[in-house]
């Protein structure tokens, strides 16, 4: 007869090495020890691997997997595929976990008669000393302690976080309804699709107001701390409203809106500046086909939220310009630059009387460049307080910055810095330009 463990425990693993003995430890040494461990490695480089063999010699309740892809959903979905457990239980490879915290969870669960069982978390920071602040799995606490069912009361998914591994679930359930991640590349949120679909189709749920569960915050390999990552929370929140309408959920379709919101207003947050213009101009995009999709609750939303949305939709640049809190200026003073007007004369000639008038255009923008120059040096000198200030401190700085990939300014700097090779030049600037083109590095 085959044993089934209470717990099956799988851990997706990347390069953790600087983590990985303190979450292993703290699995491994549970009070409940009927478990088992599913490591699922996708190629660390790091010594992570080598460390998660010497366990798996060790401990015969742990296995090691590998995964052919580096992708936090393809690795939990090849670890939930090998689980034999009752309950399934998730703990990241930087965190680790409270030594009684799958015995509490699984005797409350066997109780209750839940599928799910979720417990509070401790978000902590390594700096001189550890530190620790509590994290309510439900913010409005007043979820906790009660069974709870989306059709009876959906407020389980506007109310509460969206964490996995704080909890068990029980996975015949899981194997049942196919729950499985989204399989985007890297470790990019798939964890809230999961959530949403566990949330969604278990039939009961028990939340309980105490800490169990460890959760780093900072390890700058996250994707929490991944600003280059600036779409794949749209990728995912797609991926739950493909999920809702594949499984006819359309009464879960205005909450998925909210949830969208706020995963986008927390992504632009989190996001380098240089992205975060572009980030409103899809979310104004997306927020707009999902008004006339007929998916939008505004009673939902606070009234600050609904003004901030507003505010995106009907204008995004406007808005970015808003939280900057800073001019306008850098696109015109690339725009002022002399090799920005030169190229630009060139690129604007469209007969051959355009080009044999081109070398007095020259003259007069030159005359033109250098004469207003010298008038704002003498002002400056007068009145210094009127110096414009450093491009990067105006609003639309990373606009500028796509200015000077325009055309007009790639040939008019090659005409001021090679101005005897310029004339062979300008085929392979006009290739280069169009090859980025077409590659919407524009």
């Amino acid at each position: 007869m085959i044993e089934i463990p209470k717990i099956s425990i799988v851990i997706p693993s990347l390069n953790s090495i600087k983590y990985i003995h303190e979450c292993i430890d703290s699995v491994l040494n549970q009070t409940l020890q009927d478990i088992e461990i599913i490591c699922v490695d996708a190629g660390s480089t790091d010594g992570t691997l080598e460390v998660l063999r010497e366990y798996e010699k060790k401990d015969k309740r742990l296995k090691v997997i590998l995964s052919d892809k580096k992708s936090y959903g393809y690795q939990m979905n090849l670890g939930i595929k090998k689980t034999k457990g009752e309950y399934l239980g998730i703990v990241e490879s930087d965190d680790y976990i409270k030594k009684n915290m799958y015995e509490d969870l699984y005797n409350i669960a066997k109780k209750t008669k839940c599928d799910i069982v979720k417990g509070d978390m401790l978000d902590f920071w390594d700096k001189e000393e550890r530190i620790y602040k509590y994290r309510l799995l439900n913010w409005t606490e007043n979820l906790y302690g009660k069974i709870l069912n989306f059709n009876v009361d959906n407020r389980i998914l506007t109310e509460c976080n969206v964490i996995n591994p704080s909890g068990i679930h029980k996975l015949d359930f899981i194997k049942k309804y196919n729950i499985l991640c989204n399989e985007t590349p890297g470790s990019a949120f798939q964890d809230a699709g999961f959530w949403f679909q566990l949330q969604v189709l278990a039939k009961s749920i028990f939340l309980i107001k105490e800490a169990y569960y460890y959760y780093r915050q900072d390890n700058v390999n996250s994707s929490c701390n991944s600003r280059a990552k600036v779409y794949c929370i749209c990728d995912e929140y797609d991926f739950i409203r493909n999920f809702a309408l594949k499984c006819n959920i359309k009464q879960a379709l205005p909450i998925i809106a909210y949830l969208r919101y706020g995963g986008y207003n927390w992504n632009l947050h989190r996001i380098g500046n240089e992205y975060k213009q572009e980030f409103l101009q899809k979310m104004a995009k997306d927020f707009k086909q999902i008004q006339d999709d007929k998916e939008f609750d505004s009673s939902l939303f606070h009234a600050i939220q609904l003004e901030i949305l507003n505010d995106i939709i009907n204008n995004p640049n406007a808005y970015y310009y808003k939280i900057t809190n800073k001019p306008l200026g850098a696109v015109n003073k690339i725009k002022n630059q002399l090799s920005y007007k030169l190229g630009l004369a060139i690129v604007k000639n469209k007969t051959i009387l355009d080009f044999i008038r081109l070398p007095i255009r020259f003259i007069n923008i030159l005359l033109s460049h250098y004469f207003e120059k010298k008038v704002k040096n003498i002002i400056y000198k007068i009145q210094p307080e009127l110096k414009p200030k450093p491009i990067e401190e105006y609003a639309d700085y990373y606009e500028a910055l796509k200015v000077k990939k325009h055309l007009s300014y790639k040939i008019g700097q090659e005409l001021i810095n090679h101005p005897f090779a310029f004339i062979f030049k300008i085929y392979a600037i006009y290739k280069e330009y169009k090859k980025d083109a077409r590659n919407n590095i524009y």
